[in-house]
Formats: structure tokens, C-alpha cells, sequence
């Protein structure tokens, strides 16, 4: 179990590190459109969502500040 007391502090770091980063990778695919809903989708999978956003929104912002392009906002909220 995940707050057993039967083991040492040093054997249930580790797991408590897995169980933190589980909990960050089911963030992830709730935060992040585009990722699939209801599939097993691996944790590289998960990370090239993530990357591919933060690159879908960085030209986003780009575009927005070169020229202030009303359509940029748009593009924006519905990256969302």
C-alpha cells in the first residue's frame, strides 16, 4: 500500500516517486487537447502531445505579437 508502515523510508521513496509521476502523467493527459481519451496511450506518447502543444502555442504567440492578428487570439482559445 501506498502509506504502508511496514517498509523503510528508503524502500518506499521510490514508490512514492512512481506514484507522484503517474499522478503527473494522468495531469498531463487531462490538460493537454489532442491527447486520446479512453485509450492506453504510453507516457512518450503523452510527452510528444506535450511538446507538439507547447510548440502549436509558441507559434501562436509568435504570430500574435508580429502583428497582433485578431485570428491569433481565436487560434489560441481554441487550442484550449
Amino acid at each position: 500500500a501506498r502509506g504502508s508502515s511496514n517498509k523503510s523510508p528508503a524502500l518506499e521513496e521510490p514508490m512514492n516517486l512512481l506514484y507522484d509521476m503517474n499522478d503527473c502523467y494522468s495531469k498531463l493527459r487531462e490538460l493537454v487537447p489532442g491527447i486520446p481519451q479512453g485509450t492506453k496511450v504510453s507516457q512518450v506518447e503523452i510527452l510528444q502531445h506535450v511538446i507538439d502543444y507547447i510548440f502549436d502555442l509558441q507559434i501562436v504567440l509568435e504570430e500574435g505579437a508580429k502583428g497582433r492578428d485578431p485570428s491569433s487570439e481565436a487560434t489560441l482559445l481554441s487550442l484550449k
